[in-house]
């Protein structure tokens, strides 16, 4: 199984005293056809956890732009892991079959854009399957 990948965007972010942008789509996806119907906007009020799940046969991938929150999964041995994600330089690259959650630790909400991509052995199976990773408040 692969593991989750936290890549840094600092290159491909432009910035200016407007804002930002960043194309999230360009030279990363094979299929955005499939994509679009579930690219979608996720926010998390602080103190609660969203996730808690597992896509078994989608690759999924999480951009937060706003707020601080520890990120959570299970590990390929059965343990756990967390990184704590703030700011909007990093994106995260969930594989297939990795259970995962966000907690909001912060004062102010996360909001981050998610989708996925289905994979080879995504046929017949459910996109999300609940999971429990991190207790829910």
């Amino acid at each position: 199984m692969a593991a989750v990948e936290f890549i840094d965007l600092s290159e491909e972010i432009s910035e200016d005293p407007r804002g930002l942008s960043f194309f999230p789509f360009k030279n990363r996806v094979s299929r955005p056809d499939v994509i679009i119907p579930n690219f979608h906007l996720v926010s998390i009020q602080p103190g609660q956890v969203r996730g808690n799940h597992v896509h078994p046969g989608h690759l999924e991938w999480l951009y937060p732009f706003h707020g601080e929150g520890d990120f959570i999964w299970k590990t390929t041995n059965g343990g756990q892991a967390s990184r704590r994600i703030a700011g909007h330089r990093v994106l995260i690259r969930i594989p297939p079959g990795i259970a995962h959650a966000v907690r909001n630790v912060g004062a102010q909400p996360i909001y981050l854009l998610a989708w996925r991509e289905p994979l080879g052995e995504a046929q017949g199976q459910p996109e999300t399957v609940p999971c429990p990773v991190v207790e829910t408040p």
